[in-house]
């Protein structure tokens, strides 16, 4: 028996980064690709930065950067392969081409900077007037349906007012997602199937993976910091104008995503007056619209324990998505559940690793594994 299979390193598969640009594999320039850079985030565009060195032929000509498919606006497709399971990971366009060629020597560098398909919805202003009483998620899906996108939701169907648009499709979207906090992300799936997902957070989701910290063989992430900001509200405010009467209607909203641990993040208990802060007036009598966005920033604000850190993607043997939820073993009191806020994705010579970024609303985890406590004795 090896080694590594008394290790249990036989069962890593490596992550692999395959590119296609143009809806070519791009395979001959394999060789030349020296690093792949993938942001991810649960609002907003994602976005990803090739790297390719690159020579000069006896010509004195450069093939790389001469090639007819790498140009502004070629399309762009990410897969992650690990082992046998190849997955979407990242698709867009090509929206800069930065090439740097040396005083000296023969080798160059051609960087690609790519975005997601909100790049390609961010093109045209459209002047729209929706009408008043439209469900907001029916305009969302009104608005994507040509970009090849379906809507991924977790909201019930939501009344609007009358909203004029005059920005791109882009834009507009984001305008909407942030008046009530809500994540809004691209996503590929198996089959060339593209999803925006819309809404809150999937805090109820159960975990799709588990972070090893001083674990022993099973260790897979390398680094883990953890910093916890109390002065956040535990709940929010907002008045709205009353329809009748002259009375100013006035709610307070605390969080009610679950909790991921045993013990909250709030200062209820801390003897000291309501931890609440006022949203600023906006909304005028629509009370509904009102509540909703002060909902959106408690829930925000209710995820006071940020954590960040670096994983082996390789030893790990998936994907961490943000928007997902994921386990953490081996660091005490943070240990158990958290949310996965940003990530970015390196692949380059020396292997596959995620600098992450998790939150979540508990000073104490609830451990629901504890295999990382025997793993470390070898």
């Amino acid at each position: 028996m090896s080694l590594a299979s008394m290790l249990g390193l036989d069962t890593r598969h490596a992550g692999e980064c395959t590119v296609r640009i143009g809806g070519s594999d791009f395979s001959e320039f394999y060789p030349n690709l020296q690093t792949t850079v993938i942001n991810l985030g649960r609002r907003d565009s994602s976005e990803a930065t090739l790297t390719f060195s690159m020579l000069r032929d006896g010509d004195g000509r450069w093939p790389l950067a001469e090639d007819p498919r790498l140009r502004t606006w070629a399309q762009v497709e990410v897969l992650v392969v690990f082992g046998d399971s190849e997955e979407p990971f990242f698709s867009g366009y090509v929206r800069a081409i930065e090439t740097a060629i040396p005083e000296q020597g023969t080798v160059a560098t051609v960087t690609c900077k790519c975005q997601d398909i909100f790049a390609a919805m961010d093109r045209h202003c459209r002047r729209v007037t929706w009408e008043e009483g439209r469900d907001s998620l029916d305009i969302i899906r009104q608005i994507i349906a040509p970009y090849g996108l379906t809507l991924e939701t977790d909201l019930a169907s939501t009344r609007v007012d009358n909203r004029h648009q005059n920005k791109t499709d882009y834009r507009f979207i984001r305008e909407l997602a942030e008046e009530n906090q809500y994540e809004w992300y691209l996503r590929d799936r198996q089959g060339g199937v593209r999803v925006l997902y819309y809404g809150p957070p999937r805090a109820s989701a159960e975990a799709t993976g588990k972070l090893m910290i001083h674990a022993g063989r099973q260790t897979n992430c390398l680094e883990f910091s953890v910093s916890y900001d109390g002065y956040q509200p535990d709940r929010v405010r907002v008045s709205t104008a009353p329809l009748t009467g002259s009375e100013i209607e006035q709610t307070s909203s605390v969080p009610q995503l679950p909790l991921f641990g045993t013990r909250g993040a709030d200062s209820g208990d801390r003897g000291l007056d309501d931890f609440e802060w006022c949203l600023p007036p906006g909304d005028g009598n629509n009370q509904e619209a009102g509540e909703a966005r002060a909902q959106g920033q408690a829930e925000e604000r209710s995820f006071k324990l940020q954590a960040r850190g670096r994983l082996d993607g390789t030893a790990y043997g998936m994907l961490l998505l943000p928007g997902s939820v994921v386990e953490v073993g081996g660091t005490g009191d943070n240990n158990g559940k958290w949310y996965v806020d940003r990530t970015t994705h390196t692949f380059d010579a020396t292997g596959y690793f995620v600098d992450f970024e998790l939150v979540r609303n508990a000073a104490a985890g609830d451990e629901t594994s504890s295999d990382h406590i025997l793993s470390g004795v070898i």
